[in-house]
């Protein structure tokens, strides 16, 4: 089998303090995992939640969807001090180690999804940094279909104008009631799909067999009684409940992961509702992960170093002080 699609997660909202509330998506929570990510909230956010903390190990990755009001700023211990806005994609490279905080500015409801993306064992001690891509440089690909922003990777011959440690697609798109859109997965990627808003199909399309001129198709059946020849009324065909393993549909707030053999295209469909998604995708990371908290490692005594090496103060701190910049 070239692709696999998991069964749909749905968690629900949970408060975090009294001004976030978070829905998490974990690894753990999917079959085949869902690597490189480790961890995705989805966070609606409207005050100051969370002090300043370390990460290790990992990228923490920051999407604010279109819809947020006000502004989120995110300090960090290599002095970078970001305002980011609606639409915005924020990324924390903490390789080796780094302490960072996301808070919102003033009156400001934040939107959007943090999301832990696993760095192989050979990046895990690349020096700390952070980048900004706003959302009015990202490619925008409006269709028949509907709308879809490309925040990072590259996706319809358009690429994000983004430097990431290992290539990361990340789609932030619309489709139109009934409108579907193809993606493909290569051969030793997982995707992650979440469905933000309205209800969406999805079919794993294995390949790609052109259909003959003139070759015939399939009637559609009602499934509905019809008259017979006779004037009676023949019995209603019996319908057996079959399970597709190609085929789920993710109502809003859930999510699913998909993993690929080999190269093979996900069809996204919109159910009557405009459907509003991301997806994420990127090379499984073929490693152990061990995760606590903030700090994702491949070995149990990595984990134990990264955590001696921010208790010794080696991951720096936030300075009192920083202007704002664009």
């Amino acid at each position: 089998m070239t692709l696999r699609l998991s069964p749909p997660v749905t968690p629900s909202f949970e408060p975090v303090g009294d001004a976030c509330s978070i829905r998490q998506f974990r690894y753990t929570d999917f079959p085949q995992g869902m690597s490189p990510l480790v961890l995705v909230d989805h966070f609606v956010m409207t005050g100051p939640t969370f002090a300043p903390h370390p990460h290790a190990g990992m990228s923490a990755v920051t999407l604010l969807l279109e819809d947020t009001r006000g502004a989120m700023r995110s300090r960090d211990s290599v002095h970078n001090d970001h305002e980011i806005r609606a639409g915005d994609l924020h990324w924390t490279l903490a390789g080796r180690g780094i302490v960072h905080t996301q808070q919102p500015v003033g009156e400001a409801r934040l939107n959007g999804l943090q999301m832990f993306v696993n760095l192989p064992e050979k990046l895990k001690s690349l020096a700390p940094d952070t980048a900004l891509l706003r959302a009015w440089e990202m490619p925008v690909i409006q269709n028949d279909a509907g709308r879809v922003r490309v925040a990072s990777g590259s996706y319809g011959g358009w690429d994000a104008p983004l430097a990431t440690p290992e290539p990361l697609l990340v789609l932030d798109g619309w489709l139109r009631p009934g409108a579907s859109r193809l993606v493909p997965l290569p051969a030793g990627w997982n995707a992650w799909l979440y469905a933000v808003q309205g209800e969406l199909g999805v079919r794993a399309r294995h390949q790609t067999t052109p259909v003959a001129p003139g070759a015939p198709t399939a009637p559609a059946s009602s499934g509905t009684s019809a008259p017979s020849v006779m004037g009676g009324k023949r019995p209603a065909p019996v319908v057996k409940s079959v399970v597709d393993p190609d085929f789920a549909i993710l109502p809003a707030g859930a999510a699913l992961a998909a993993s690929a053999d080999s190269d093979g295209m996900l069809l996204l469909i919109a159910g009557s509702a405009p459907a509003h998604f991301v997806l994420v995708a990127g090379r499984d990371i073929n490693e152990p992960v061990i995760q606590r908290g903030p700090f994702v490692m491949s070995n149990s005594r990595a984990l134990s170093q990264a955590m001696a090496a921010y208790e010794a103060g080696e991951f720096g701190q936030l300075r009192q002080e920083a202007s704002v910049r664009g």
